[in-house]
């Protein structure tokens, strides 16, 4: 079944194609070409989609943000780029994490008063009272 999108997409498509070019085109190879777009996902329903463009230095850039499910038939083969783009995300994600959890655990530890090495101190405990109210 056809939602609205997904028909605004396709006559959009059919308004882009010259006359006689869809007037020589069977009803079947109509369907099957509305079948095949729809199937790639162009026609889908995304819970988020963000689509901005912005313009830095006379030059216009674009930005697609598509989270949903994804109904394709075939899956896509992941360029490497993506795939070392995706691996350095979630690694900078783990770092982050880890870091914030060495931090905190710096902070309990500070707040308990134990001191691992006699008469030293990185200063993080100090910066981070002095951020507290009297």
């Amino acid at each position: 079944m056809i939602d609205k999108k997904q028909q605004k997409l396709l006559a959009h498509f059919y308004s882009s194609l010259d006359e006689n070019v869809i007037d020589s085109l069977s009803e079947e190879q109509k369907k099957s070409i509305e079948r095949a777009i729809i199937a790639t996902g162009l026609g889908s329903n995304n819970r988020v989609d963000i689509r901005k463009s912005i313009s830095i230095f006379n030059k216009r850039y674009f930005f697609v943000l598509l989270l949903g499910r994804d109904y394709r038939q075939q899956l896509r083969k992941e360029s490497p780029f993506a795939l070392f783009m995706l691996t350095l995300l979630i690694a900078m994600g783990v770092l982050g994490i880890l870091g914030l959890a060495v931090f905190a655990l710096y902070l309990i530890k500070s707040a308990m008063g134990i001191d691992i090495f006699h008469n030293f101190s990185f200063g993080v405990w100090d910066w981070f009272k002095s951020l507290m109210p009297h």
